[in-house]
């Protein structure tokens, strides 16, 4: 048996509002009322996201066409700051 699959979303309580200029992209939780500056492959990973709902980390990873290392610390770092969440 492998191991189960990790399917990320938006976080319920996630209100973003996003702008993308020269390579990067800026979002703001509403809610919390914060912004953030972020790369462009974790802009092109919440935008995913955004658009397409929730969505296994393989096929994210395949999407964004990053190795699934590097997205799992993107993914670990917009957790962090309740942008996204999994189950």
């Amino acid at each position: 048996m492998g191991a189960p699959l990790r399917l990320w979303r938006i976080a319920d309580q996630a209100c973003l509002i996003w702008r993308h200029w020269e390579g990067e992209y800026v979002f703001h939780h509403a809610l919390a009322n914060d912004t953030h500056r972020l790369s462009e492959a974790a802009g092109l990973v919440l935008l995913q996201l955004l658009e397409h709902g929730e969505r296994e980390q393989t096929a994210l990873a395949n999407v964004c066409d990053l190795h699934e290392e590097d997205l799992d610390v993107i993914l670990s770092a917009l957790a962090k700051i309740d942008f996204v969440a999994w189950r």
